[in-house]
C-alpha cells in the first residue's frame, strides 16, 4: 500500500519559494491549491480573503520543484466555459508532464462568488448537469485531444486544444453528494471524499461555515458508502471501479499522548462548532501518538481504498513527523 501525502495551499505573498522548499524537505509528494475569487467566512466582502489564481501558483510550484505533483481542489467550472480551465491543465502537463498534474474540477458552491460577478447561482441539479458536461469534455480532450459535445449546458464543436498528452492529467472530483459521486464513477481517476451529504447540507449564504461541521461529523462508514456509490456507478458505465483512487483532506494532525487525546478532540470540536464528541472515527482528523495514527490510517486505507492524503496547512515539522512516523510505518 502506497499513500501519497500532499500539502494544501501555497501563497506567493508569504514566500512561495520557501514554502516549496519546506514541502519538499518534509518529504511530501505534491501540492494542491484551491480556486476561489474570495472567501468571506461570514464577514463583509471587504474583509474577505482573496483566492488567487490556482494555475499561476501551480506553474510557479512546478518551476520550483522537479518532482512535486500539482493539483487543484478544485477549479470552479461554473464561472466560465470549462474548456478554459482544461486548457490550463493541459498547459501544465506540457510544461511539467501529465503524470504530475491532478486536474481537480468542481461545480462551484460559494454563492457569494457568483453574486459578486452578477451571475445567477444555479440550483444543485443544474450545477451537476454542467459538471457532467465538463467531465465528458475533459475526458475527450485529455484522452483524444479533440471534443465534439452538445451537452445539457456546454457545447464544444470540433474543439481541439492540441495533441492529447501522454500521460494525460488525472481527472479529480471532490464532494459528497450522491449525484457528484455517480458522475465521478463515470469519469474520474481520483475522488476526494469531502464529507457526507447525509450529515449536513452546505446550503445557505455562508456554506464555508458549515463545511467543518459536516466534515467532523462524517465517519469512515459514511465514506465507505460514498466509495461504494462511486464504484457502483463505474461498473454501470463499464469502467473498473477498482482503478479509481480516493483521497481525503486532513484538517487536523495533532501529536499528543494517549491521555491527552480527549482534551485535544474537545478543542477541535469547539473550533468546528459542534458538541464535544470522539473524533476517532472521523477520517479528516489524526490525534494522538504515532502508533494510534498508524492504526487509524491502516484501517481507513483498507475500508475506503485511501491512496492520497491532502494535509491542510500545518507546520512543516508536524508534516515531516507524520510522514516519517505514521506514513512510513504502512
Amino acid at each position: 500500500m502506497v499513500i501519497k501525502l500532499h500539502a494544501m495551499g501555497v501563497t506567493p505573498a508569504s514566500g512561495l519559494r520557501e514554502q516549496i522548499r519546506s514541502i519538499e524537505e518534509a518529504g511530501m509528494d505534491g501540492v494542491f491549491v484551491t480556486d476561489h475569487l474570495f472567501v468571506s467566512h461570514g464577514k463583509g466582502r471587504r474583509e474577505a480573503e482573496g483566492g488567487g489564481d490556482p494555475f499561476v501558483r501551480l506553474a510557479m510550484a512546478g518551476t520550483l520543484s522537479e518532482r512535486l505533483m500539482l493539483g487543484t481542489s478544485v477549479v470552479n467550472i461554473g464561472l466560465a466555459h470549462p474548456a478554459l480551465a482544461l486548457r490550463s491543465f493541459l498547459e501544465l502537463a506540457a510544461l511539467f508532464g501529465g503524470g504530475r498534474v491532478l486536474a481537480g474540477i468542481g461545480a462551484g458552491w460559494n454563492r457569494e462568488e457568483f453574486d459578486a460577478l452578477g451571475m445567477e447561482f444555479p440550483p444543485l441539479a443544474a450545477r451537476m448537469d454542467r459538471l457532467e458536461d465538463a467531465a465528458k469534455l475533459a475526458r475527450a480532450l485529455f484522452d483524444e485531444g479533440f471534443a465534439e459535445l452538445e451537452g445539457a449546458q456546454i457545447s464544444a464543436r470540433e474543439l481541439t486544444l492540441g495533441a492529447a498528452p501522454s500521460p494525460a492529467p488525472r481527472l479529480l472530483f471532490g464532494g459528497g453528494s450522491d449525484r457528484l459521486l455517480e458522475i465521478a464513477g463515470r469519469y474520474a481517476d481520483i475522488v476526494d471524499l469531502n464529507g457526507s451529504s447525509r450529515r449536513l447540507k452546505l446550503g445557505g449564504a455562508h456554506p464555508v461555515l458549515r463545511d467543518m461541521m459536516r466534515r467532523f461529523t462524517t465517519t469512515v462508514s459514511d465514506l465507505e458508502d460514498s466509495v461504494a456509490r462511486v464504484r457502483g456507478s463505474a461498473a454501470e458505465s463499464g469502467r473498473d471501479g477498482d482503478q479509481i483512487e480516493f483521497s481525503v483532506l486532513v484538517n487536523a494532525i495533532r501529536f499528543c499522548s494517549q491521555s491527552d487525546v480527549a482534551a485535544v478532540e474537545s478543542e477541535l470540536c469547539a473550533e468546528a462548532g459542534i458538541e464535544r464528541q470522539s473524533l476517532a472515527d472521523c477520517p479528516y482528523v489524526f490525534v494522538g501518538p504515532p502508533e494510534r495514527m498508524r492504526e487509524q490510517l491502516a484501517e481507513r486505507a483498507e475500508r475506503i481504498a485511501l491512496r492520497h492524503l491532502i494535509a491542510a496547512p500545518a507546520p512543516s515539522d508536524v508534516l515531516a513527523r507524520f510522514r516519517l512516523d505514521v506514513l512510513a510505518g504502512q
